[in-house]
């Protein structure tokens, strides 16, 4: 008896306690894992341009980070089967998809390739501009039906801009709901953080 005590002594106190030097889980990609997840399958109708009412993840080669992550806490809901998709259709997750989005998320829910670095002056005329030529401005948008997008109405609209921005076009543009790809979002807070020069 006195022998098992000592076995079962010896074996507890030699237990491998160096967390330290056990290899961490693999992280999670956004690029490679999460982004198929949340623009193919069912959720592919968030991965086109065609006039669909869904909220754009990405298009073409363009991935909207800022968008994404703007909903991440809808994303840990209908992992835990705590909400539904509100679109058509009965949209769920495999329990693979499942495990990908739980580790994603608590992983901080990085994005691991995509983003877009933003340096030097950033001002309306040459940065904006362009950005407001390609995205805003159509005969559904700003120019006709909408504001034009002047310096000064910017100027005047810089919480609501900012709102939109930070949140990839999620919260508060007056209109519907944007999508805006981590570029956009990256270049015009810069702007905005550098004074909003003309």
């Amino acid at each position: 008896m006195a022998g098992i005590a000592t076995i079962m002594i010896s074996l507890s106190t030699s237990c491998y306690k160096n967390k330290a030097d056990i290899e961490t889980l693999p992280t999670v990609s956004f690029r490679s894992e999460v982004v198929p997840i949340v623009t193919a399958g069912g959720c592919g109708c968030h991965n086109n341009a065609q006039g669909n009412t869904a909220v754009q993840f990405s298009h073409l080669d363009t991935v909207f980070y800022p968008t994404i992550l703007a909903r991440v806490s809808y994303f840990k809901d209908m992992v835990n089967d705590a909400t539904k998709h509100p679109g058509d259709g009965n949209v769920s997750l495999t329990a693979t998809q499942k495990v990908i989005m739980t580790n994603w998320i608590a992983q901080g829910a990085k994005d691991d390739g995509g983003g877009c670095v933003v340096s030097g002056t950033i001002n309306y005329n040459a940065n904006f501009l362009p950005i407001y030529n390609s995205t805003c401005k159509s005969a559904t948008c700003h120019g006709t039906v909408s504001p034009i997008l002047t310096y000064s109405l910017l100027l005047s609209d810089k919480a609501i801009l900012t709102a939109m921005m930070k949140s990839g076009g999620a919260v508060g543009h007056p209109g519907p709901v944007l999508s805006l790809n981590s570029c956009t979002t990256n270049t015009i807070l810069t702007w905005i953080a550098q004074g909003q020069p003309q």
